[in-house]
């Protein structure tokens, strides 16, 4: 994509052939009920930050199904370049989805898609050993923990400066907070065990947000657990098409918590959401019970909960909810009422919220333009609100909205202020 300027929004037009070029090589890759099922009506267009930047069509789902159908009936190659670009640059917020009349599964189509794409189009020279290098460690807590620990050291001798500003993580990592250990609130417990999901990322950068989980959980009756522990859920696998590997840890994480009973608790929106489909990546019942007991902090606690012990939060902030909380684990409105439930706490949603920032896991990484495109027209928004500070419930979008200077509380973080004793 060479010119990342908005164009004057227009009448929305169906894609022109012409766009893709090909040979009609392919054997059958895609749903062919669910490509079958969109029409062409366009209204997914205005919800699609990737078409809202360049109003092209191959940038917004309509062009992207085309483009699918089209590899699936042999008229075009899935690996014909212009195909590939307008794939691989969906952010997969699936935004889409929620304004579909024809309630097309796109994320599943998505998934194929970079699934087959990563084994056709692999990444190469440094991108590639960046990804598996990357992608290994991610599973492996030791080798996590030792970059995290290289990540610490730089930015304390303040070497990260070094880096691109893209790869330059916006939230700053304290050898003293890796050597911290979880601490269990006491509590009656009178509602049972609740498990605190660690995962990978969070628990090497975002160890505060979880003991505010913990925190939270103790004060409304349940008994935290921080074990067990596996060590990735495989969300940013199965965002990069890498489908084997994210099967592996799912069926890790699943055994891993075998034999015990309760919710377990994601504070993680991308990890959440890639739990709770689980049982549609391995269709095995073990699956399927296992994501119902996949639960976000506002499926667990109520309002009420809240009202009932908070004392006051006196903030004014914008609230940011992550694209994979309302549009893939369909949580509404509930992440709000509870925050709403906190005395003093006043938050403002920006006009634009239903639109994603641009982090997309590692996709401000891999598709730079696009995503600061994104983040430049979400920082917008967000002083639009006049709010002093952002609340956000994923740590790629917190750090993705921190290099625009704002800070970020996270929502567990909130809860845990208002009901501390």
């Amino acid at each position: 994509m060479d010119d990342m300027t908005s164009q004057p929004a227009s009448e929305p037009t169906p894609p022109v052939r012409g766009q893709f070029t090909g040979s009609p090589t392919e054997p059958s890759i895609f749903d062919a009920d669910q490509l079958a099922q969109c029409v062409q009506c366009g209204f997914c267009l205005s919800s699609c930050p990737t078409y809202e930047v360049t109003h092209l069509e191959e940038h917004g789902p309509r062009g992207r199904i085309l483009g699918m159908r089209l590899a699936e009936s042999g008229e075009l190659s899935l690996s014909d370049p212009a195909l590939a670009e307008s794939l691989e640059t969906c952010v997969q917020c699936r935004a889409c989805e929620l304004v579909c009349p024809s309630l097309v599964e796109f994320g599943s189509l998505i998934e194929t898609a970079r699934t087959e794409l990563a084994d056709r189009r692999p990444p190469r020279g440094l991108r590639g050993i960046a990804h598996r290098v990357g992608f290994f460690a991610l599973a492996r807590r030791p080798l996590l923990r030792l970059g995290v620990v290289g990540l610490a050291v730089m930015q304390a001798l303040r070497l990260d400066r070094v880096l691109p500003d893209r790869l330059r993580p916006a939230r700053r990592v304290r050898l003293s907070d890796l050597r911290r250990g979880y601490t269990t609130p006491a509590t009656t417990g009178t509602r049972g065990d609740a498990f605190v999901f660690r995962g990978c990322i969070m628990d090497h950068m975002f160890r505060d947000a979880h003991q505010a989980v913990a925190d939270v959980l103790g004060a409304v009756g349940f008994a935290p657990r921080f074990e067990p522990a596996p060590p990735c859920c495989g969300a940013l696998h199965v965002h990069a098409g890498r489908e084997g590997q994210a099967r592996a840890l799912a069926e890790e994480t699943i055994a891993a918590y075998a034999g015990t009973d309760g919710p377990i608790v994601v504070d993680s929106a991308g990890c959440g959401a890639a739990m709770k489909e689980y049982g549609h990546l391995l269709d095995t019942p073990e699956a399927h019970a296992f994501s119902a007991r996949v639960k976000d902090l506002s499926e667990v606690i109520t309002p009420a909960d809240v009202a009932e012990h908070a004392t006051p939060v006196r903030l004014e902030l914008a609230y940011q909810a992550p694209c994979h909380l309302k549009n893939v684990q369909r949580t509404g409105d509930a992440p709000l009422a509870l925050l709403r439930a906190i005395p003093g706490l006043t938050l403002i949603e920006p006009d634009d919220e239903q639109l994603c920032c641009g982090s997309g896991g590692i996709y401000s990484i891999e598709q730079p333009e696009f995503g600061d495109a994104l983040l430049a027209k979400k920082d917008a928004s967000l002083h639009r609100t006049g709010a002093r500070g952002v609340v956000s419930g994923n740590p790629g979008c917190a750090m993705q909205i921190a290099r625009a200077g704002w800070e970020i509380h996270h929502p567990a973080q909130l809860l845990a202020r208002a009901l501390s004793r």
